[in-house]
């Protein structure tokens, strides 16, 4: 599951998009309780009148990354007077999105949430985007990465207070597939087994087209669709059950059909009927703590996947599951102790891999571990894992099937390195450098070596960058907010503590080296700047 989540972390929802579940499709939207990134509390009452585009995501996301430069199109071109934009972050703490908002160039307002904010919106996968109009009106839902063109249906749409879906030619054809009109369970007993094998067989290929078009699918549509045949299939093999393993069967089948459908109360309700009748079943222990998370209910988490542990004791991603549940209960220390037992386990799985998944497994780990220690402020152990993430990320095929991911593991140890400086409280300048992923500048040419460069230090204090070890035929230049100035810059440290920089070395030819060059900062701070794709840190000390 970890690894699915890796390619398509925005997995299938099913809140309802015409009318059912929390903020559906034309129901008011519930309240906005939520703070800034400076701890200033953020309501949208405070500005109503305004259609307002909801985005709820996390920086450990990987298909939310992939669409930030997308929502920051969107937004340069879509915000107005009467058009307002705001990220939601649930899970994570202040330092680590501020320095994704600065290392992205994210130029829409974030706030960070407690999970009671997803519950009211029904959000139980990211990315997420829902879209408010003038009067508070719920007008369009999407689960996945949102394009501009889509962005700008929605506020059209939601301008004219009318809802909006999409629906494109490949979700009609899922949509037929799980017609439900098309699978009859009320038959014979040989009529039902025929309806059972046909509908499972349509979920099968209904998955496969999600898969294989993913930002075409309306993953809430499709789930509901699926959610709604699969439940009518439990209830059937409820009904017929007569023996405790139908039944144990029938409850199995409900669960997976509640989930479908959003219906993470009734999903965990049927998992804990189902360990009544197999009480030591680590994959139904396994589902319980999955339905809790669904639910945000951390502590109810933590009870099961301390349970699978004891079940199933060498299995690291179970320990890795209980990681998860203490980091999302803001138990940092319970955290790093349980993803340290995760990753002795993974680390000996991985030895034996004869594929990539189990290499990733123990990268993906140490990134969570990692961030647990940004936020206890612990530098030093921070680096540490980081350093195991990028080690297992270099065993990767940097073109492979994992290049995504290789480029998010060096940009997520770069900002956590900076973010757990913001953490500790920086009381002098400190930078980051790693070799640039983002978009090009217009005018760069294919020779010039780009690097992203983050500097991070007390708001409001003078920060002076220098190139140093140059030669003169090389052109340095640091660009920001569509400036670039050459060779040395000065800028003042904004509120959030943290600057980001495009650094960029243009060489007299093609193939020159630039040597052994780094950037100082306030003449304290050096900075090496790394000739190869590996990530160099460096602290004043």
């Amino acid at each position: 599951m970890r690894v699915t989540t890796l390619i398509m972390a925005a997995a299938i929802s099913a809140t309802s998009g015409s009318g059912s579940g929390p903020a559906a499709i034309g129901a008011p939207a519930p309240a906005l309780p939520a703070t800034a990134l400076d701890g200033s509390p953020i309501a949208r009452e405070a500005a109503p009148g305004k259609v307002t585009v909801l985005n709820f995501w996390a920086t450990w996301c990987p298909p939310c990354r992939a669409e930030t430069p997308d929502y920051a199109t969107a937004y340069r071109k879509l915000h107005a007077p009467d058009v307002a934009f705001l990220g939601i972050d649930t899970t994570e703490t202040a330092p680590i999105v501020k320095t994704f908002v600065s290392a992205k160039g994210i130029p829409y307002p974030i706030a960070l949430a407690g999970p009671d904010l997803y519950n009211a919106y029904g959000i139980s996968y990211i990315p997420t985007t829902i879209v408010l109009d003038a009067k508070g009106i719920v007008r369009a839902r999407w689960i996945g990465g949102v394009t501009p063109a889509q962005l700008a249906q929605y506020v059209a749409d939601a301008r004219a207070g009318r809802s909006s879906t999409y629906v494109s030619p490949t979700q009609r054809e899922i949509d037929t597939i799980l017609a439900p009109q098309t699978y009859h369970l009320d038959g014979s007993a040989s009529a039902r087994v025929a309806a059972d094998t046909a509908e499972k067989a349509a979920v099968a290929k209904a998955d496969k087209l999600e898969y294989a078009h993913l930002k075409d699918v309306d993953f809430e549509r499709t789930s509901r669709e699926e959610g709604n045949l699969v439940l009518a299939l439990g209830h059937a093999e409820s009904d017929a059950a007569q023996t405790p393993a139908e039944h144990l069967e029938a409850l199995r089948t409900l669960a997976s059909g509640y989930g479908d459908l959003n219906d993470w109360t009734d999903a965990a309700s049927a998992d804990t009927d189902a360990l009544a009748l197999s009480p030591n079943d680590p994959q139904l222990v396994d589902a319980l703590s999955h339905a809790y998370y669904r639910l945000h209910d951390y502590d109810a988490m933590i009870a099961q996947a301390e349970r699978y542990t004891q079940l199933a004791p060498t299995d690291g991603d179970g320990w890795s599951t209980l990681g998860l549940a203490y980091q999302r209960a803001r138990k940092y220390d319970d955290a790093a102790k349980a993803y340290a037992t995760s990753l002795t386990l993974l680390e000996a799985a991985a030895t034996k891999a004869t594929d990539e998944d189990p290499i990733v497994d123990v990268a993906d780990t140490a990134l969570d571990a990692a961030n647990v220690y940004v936020s206890l402020g612990d530098a030093a152990n921070a680096k540490r894992v980081f350093d195991l993430a990028n080690a297992y990320t270099d065993r990767l095929q940097p073109h492979g099937k994992y290049a995504v991911f290789v480029n998010n593991v060096r940009e997520r140890t770069q900002e956590g390195l900076v973010a757990v400086t913001l953490a500790g409280g920086t009381h002098v300048p400190v930078a980051s450098i790693t070799p640039w992923t983002g978009a090009d500048l217009p005018g760069s040419l294919a020779s010039t070596l780009k690097y992203r460069l983050i500097v991070a230090g007390p708001p409001d204090t003078s920060v002076t960058l220098r190139v140093r070890g140059l030669a003169d035929t090389w052109v340095a230049s640091f660009c920001a907010d569509g400036l670039c100035s050459p060779h040395t810059v000065t800028f003042t440290v904004p509120s959030a503590g943290v600057k980001t920089y495009e650094f960029q070395l243009v060489p007299p030819h093609e193939g020159a080296k630039p040597g052994n060059v780094a950037v100082s900062v306030d003449g304290g701070a050096i900075v090496p700047i790394p000739e190869s794709t590996a990530t160099t840190v460096s602290s004043a000390r």
